[in-house]
């Protein structure tokens, strides 16, 4: 049997490298190295709420739109564009997001975004691992006495 020779093409290729992409914190949360970057308009001892918002959204299971649907009296479709194209929006710029809009009172949209919310399983650790300088506990508990009640009125975030 003849022997093939390789050609110097089919030796190195520069597409067969692998990649050396940087490597993330576990569930690709974004990783706060700066102790600048998870504060908020230089204030001492102030969280990245928006940040802590997004992280806490991204555990989000299956939401039952069906039920949410009926209970609030509209279609699941509507439902589910309302939460993505306003309420999730809004919530990850920091805008005011629970006002009157189109046939949606605020009452049903606090319905929507607590459905969400009761949906979400997050894991502490790796949210506190986007912190540098938190404990779990710590950023659950700004979660717990800070963002949630706003958002049950309501209001924006920060």
């Amino acid at each position: 049997m003849p022997k093939i020779e390789k050609s110097v093409s089919q030796e190195f290729k520069p597409y067969d490298k692998p990649s050396t992409s940087p490597r993330q914190t576990k569930l690709d949360y974004p990783s706060m190295k700066s102790s600048s970057l998870g504060r908020s308009k230089g204030k001492k001892n102030e969280y990245d709420k928006t940040l802590l918002v997004t992280l806490f959204l991204k555990s989000s299971k299956d939401v039952d739109w069906n039920e949410l649907g009926k209970d609030i009296g509209k279609t699941p479709i509507q439902c589910k564009d309302v939460w993505r194209k306003v309420i999730k929006t809004s919530l990850l710029t920091n805008r005011p997001w629970s006002g009157d809009g189109k046939d949606w009172t605020r009452e049903m949209k606090i319905a929507t975004l607590m459905m969400v919310l009761d949906s979400c399983n997050p894991d502490w650790e790796c949210i506190a691992a986007s912190f540098s300088g938190k404990t779990k506990s710590q950023l659950y508990d700004v979660w717990r006495k800070v963002i949630l009640p706003r958002l049950k009125r309501g209001d924006t975030i920060e």
